[in-house]
């Protein structure tokens, strides 16, 4: 499924954005590619979200101004 990138920067994440650094190549692999592997989203038993593993893909998408990125969302 795709989420809109300003909807899934609203949800708490694992770590701060600002403190996640990108791996050589991975931002390029997404501009010729496209996100591969969905952003992962836990759903905690109170019901709120938290962005769970993808940060960096994020961060690639927030760089991109991509407007969608394939998610899923997983009980925690």
């Amino acid at each position: 499924m795709n989420m809109p990138l300003e909807a899934v920067l609203k949800l708490e994440t694992r770590l701060p954005l600002n403190l996640v650094e990108i791996y050589p190549g991975l931002e390029e692999d997404i501009r010729q590619h496209g996100i591969k592997e969905p952003i992962e989203i836990k759903i905690r038993e109170d019901g709120s979200l938290i962005v769970w593993d993808g940060l960096h893909r994020l961060v690639i998408a927030v760089r991109l101004e991509l407007e969608y990125v394939p998610m899923i969302m997983v009980p925690m």
